[in-house]
């Protein structure tokens, strides 16, 4: 700091030059972040002219790179991205329960294995399609390498196990169903829907993901809770094929 008024004359010189040379570089298009004007769900880059032009229910949120202006950045897929290729194991304060009420760490549960992991929020699309679909195709899933199918709610262990003493050919061998009562797990993911435990709806989103000696490799999200288009065993079993090629065991 200096008293010398010249020196600030000069330093304030200097900051209009590179002021004025960062923007002569800067492109002259930008894209806008907009979304809905309540809620978090569907958020999608649009050209900032698209943005401009007269809307409701659209909000500008900020700066988007131009080589994300085709990117889904919603708050879902940033989490799923941060989350993606990390040692979910590293996480040994994080506990899952079985339908025993045992309690199963993640390491317990996914070291030196090849998961495929299922969330689901619960309902009557979960146990009559989308986990019927897992171990409708138990067979087609083991000649791919999958060593278990996790299936995760949160909720309670009990809840759990009052649901498979109802519908006691939602698990087999391969297809497991664990709870996660405390939601930690799903909020490492970053899929909570955030409803308190007290309140009726599903509390996470409806997801499937590959986990590789518990590192998290790829991970779809539907939509909406209430929709079966990306997550489904046949769905999966592609995307499997993605990962480690047709190879069979």
């Amino acid at each position: 700091r200096t008293s010398d008024p010249h020196h600030h004359s000069a330093m304030g010189s200097k900051g209009r030059v590179i002021l004025g040379l960062l923007r002569s570089l800067a492109p002259q298009s930008t894209s806008v972040l907009t979304g809905p004007a309540l809620g978090c769900a569907g958020w999608r880059c649009v050209a900032s002219a698209a943005a401009a032009s007269p809307a409701t229910n659209l909000r500008g949120c900020g700066i988007v790179p131009l080589g994300h202006t085709d990117s889904d950045l919603s708050p879902t897929v940033c989490h799923i991205g941060l989350g993606r290729r990390r040692d979910l194991m590293l996480r040994q304060d994080l506990f899952l329960y079985t339908p025993e009420l045992e309690k199963k760490s993640l390491a317990d549960l996914f070291k030196g294995k090849r998961v495929m992991v299922v969330g689901f929020p619960g309902g009557r699309i979960c146990t009559e399609q989308h986990i019927p679909g897992y171990v409708a195709m138990t067979d087609a899933l083991i000649r791919k390498g999958v060593d278990t199918v996790l299936c995760i709610t949160p909720d309670q262990p009990e809840a759990v196990q009052a649901l498979l003493a109802a519908k006691p050919n939602l698990t087999n061998s391969k297809v497991k169903l664990v709870a996660d009562p405390n939601g930690g797990f799903i909020r490492l993911l970053g899929l909570e829907l955030g409803a308190a435990a007290s309140q009726a709806g599903p509390k996470c989103q409806r997801f499937a993901g590959i986990v590789d000696n518990g590192v998290l490799l790829k991970v779809k999200v539907e939509t909406s809770p209430a929709s079966l288009k990306e997550t489904d065993a046949e769905s999966m079993c592609t995307l499997w094929e993605c990962v480690y090629g047709l190879q069979t065991k």
